[in-house]
C-alpha cells in the first residue's frame, strides 16, 4: 500500500510541475486565451518566414508592451524595403517614396488581438489541441481552429508552451493545403525592447493609416450604402475613412473576431471589368452595382466574398 501511495504522490506532483497535463485539464479555449494574454506582454524580437500565395517573404518581427500599449514592427528582409507598424490601435505601412510593390502583412497583430475577442470566436470555430511539436527549437502545442460553417478558414496554431507566443501559424481551406503559413525559425524571447526599437528604417515614408480618429475631418460615415448580407457573427469593426488619395472611395470593414474583410464603394459613372483574384488566403472581388465599384478584399473564401459584393445596395435617404 505504502509503495502504490508513493507513485500517487509521484503523479500529483508531476501534475503540479507539468504545465501540458495541466492544460488537459482546461478546454482548449481557456487554454489559448490564457497564454495568448501573457504573450501579448511579452517583449521579443525573431526572424520569420511568410508564404503566401507561392511567395516567400523573410520577416523581422519585434513585439513589446510599450507605454501601455501592444507595440509591433515587421520588417521585409527580402523583396523591396517594406514595414507595417502597430502602435496600439495605429497601423502604418510604410515604404520608399518610389516602390512598385506592396507590404506583406504578417498574421502577428490577428494572434496578438484574438484573446480580446474569444468569446465570440468560440461561436463560430471548434478548438482542438493536436499534441507537442517543436518550432524555433522549443517545444510548442498545436491547436486546430476549425470553422463552423463555409464562410471561414480554419486554422492551426502551434504556442511556445512557455510563454504562450504563436511560433507558426497556417490559414486552411476547407481541403487542400495551406493558403499561408507564417513560422519563426528563431526567437529571442524576454528580450528587453524600448520605443527606439519601433522606429521606421531609413528612407521609408508612411503610405497610409487604418485608423483614425473621431475628430478627423477626413472621415466620414458611410451612410448611402450597406452590405445587404453578411456571414453570421460578423460585425462591422471600425467607421468608415477616408485616406489621402483615395478621392471618393469609402469603406466598411468586418471581423467576426479573428477573420475580417472590408467593402470598398467607388462611385463612376461608367461600369468597368468586373474581376475576381486570390493571393493566398486574401482575395479579392470587383463588381459593378448601378453608379459605383463595390471590392470586397479579405481573409474569406472566394464564394462568400462574392456573395457580400452581390447584396450591397443603397440606403433610403433619410426622410
Amino acid at each position: 500500500m505504502r509503495k502504490r501511495y508513493s507513485w500517487l504522490a509521484l503523479l500529483a506532483l508531476g501534475a503540479c510541475l507539468n504545465p501540458s497535463l495541466q492544460a488537459a485539464e482546461e478546454s482548449a479555449e481557456q487554454w489559448l486565451k490564457g497564454r495568448l494574454a501573457s504573450a501579448s506582454q511579452s517583449s521579443f524580437s525573431g526572424h520569420s518566414v511568410l508564404l503566401t500565395g507561392g511567395r516567400m517573404v523573410s520577416l523581422k518581427v519585434y513585439h513589446a508592451p510599450i507605454d501601455g500599449e501592444v507595440w509591433e514592427r515587421v520588417v521585409h528582409m527580402s523583396g523591396e524595403p517594406a514595414e507595417i507598424i502597430r502602435q496600439g490601435a495605429a497601423v502604418y505601412c510604410l515604404h520608399p517614396r518610389q516602390a512598385t510593390g506592396v507590404a506583406v502583412k504578417a498574421p502577428v497583430s490577428r494572434w496578438t488581438a484574438l484573446d480580446q475577442s474569444m468569446q465570440s470566436v468560440t461561436r463560430y470555430y471548434r478548438f482542438e489541441r493536436a499534441g507537442v511539436e517543436r518550432v524555433a527549437g522549443r517545444e510548442s502545442v498545436r491547436l486546430n481552429l476549425s470553422p463552423l460553417d463555409s464562410h471561414r478558414y480554419g486554422y492551426s496554431l502551434w504556442l511556445d508552451t512557455q510563454s504562450g507566443v504563436i511560433l507558426r501559424s497556417q490559414t486552411l481551406p476547407s481541403s487542400g493545403e495551406a493558403l499561408e503559413v507564417f513560422e519563426y525559425v528563431n526567437i529571442n524571447l524576454d528580450q528587453p525592447l524600448t520605443a527606439s526599437d519601433f522606429e521606421p528604417g531609413q528612407g521609408l515614408t508612411r503610405a497610409q493609416s487604418s485608423t483614425r480618429s473621431d475628430g478627423d475631418s477626413q472621415a466620414l460615415p458611410a451612410d448611402h450604402w450597406v452590405p445587404g448580407w453578411l456571414p453570421e457573427g460578423f460585425v462591422e469593426s471600425q467607421r468608415v475613412a477616408r485616406f489621402p488619395g483615395q478621392g471618393q472611395v469609402s469603406t466598411r470593414a468586418y471581423t467576426d473576431g479573428l477573420a475580417s474583410f472590408t467593402v470598398f464603394h467607388e462611385p463612376r459613372s461608367e461600369p468597368i471589368s468586373e474581376n475576381v483574384s486570390a493571393h493566398g488566403a486574401t482575395v479579392a472581388v470587383h463588381r459593378n452595382i448601378p453608379g459605383a465599384m463595390v471590392t470586397v478584399v479579405g481573409e474569406i473564401p472566394m464564394a462568400t466574398a462574392q456573395r457580400i459584393a452581390a447584396s450591397v445596395k443603397p440606403l433610403a435617404p433619410a426622410p
